[in-house]
């Protein structure tokens, strides 16, 4: 598996994998499929520091992750978030691990000390991911988001780099 800088010809797999976890989860809080105009957008937003990466073999595109800032404010600018999505058939394969490791490796180098995930709490997959590579759960927001008729709760977790 090649991780690589993803290109705005991934763009149909990539919206494949989001939009399938639009329809059937609660890894994004998004209730409505996405467009290609909208993955243009995420892509001109994650152009310079912090590009969006697919994970790649035999020229199938397996998932993909990406960094943002935190925050827009200032003195947030030492901290990123974190994103990840696999593609459904493609999971339990080590994936999200090899991601997660290449994006850690991608927050030092420019220069982050912290790592923020915001998981859903029945997010069981991702949330054990992350602890694996050393995020600690500093925090819970309970019933901030509505989706498939039920409350949902996030876990924020954090990794200082």
């Amino acid at each position: 598996m090649n991780i690589r800088k993803a290109t705005i010809s991934d763009i149909p797999h990539l919206l494949y994998i989001y939009n399938y976890e639009v329809l059937n989860s609660t890894s994004t809080f998004d209730i409505h499929p996405k467009t290609t105009e909208d993955f243009l957008k995420l892509f001109d937003s994650h152009s310079h520091r912090y590009p969006i990466y697919a994970a790649e073999e035999n020229s199938t595109i397996l998932g993909y992750g990406y960094l943002s800032p935190f925050s827009e404010k200032e003195a947030y600018s030492i901290t990123v978030e974190d994103t990840i999505y696999i593609h459904p058939l493609y999971r339990g394969r080590g994936i999200g691990k090899q991601i997660l490791k290449f994006l850690i490796k991608r927050a030092k180098d420019t220069g982050a000390t912290n790592i923020i995930a915001k998981v859903c709490a029945e997010n069981y997959i991702s949330l054990h991911l992350h602890k694996s590579f050393g995020f600690v759960e500093v925090g819970k927001l309970t019933k901030v988001g509505s989706k498939f008729g039920r409350f949902l709760d996030v876990i924020i977790l954090q990794l200082i780099l």
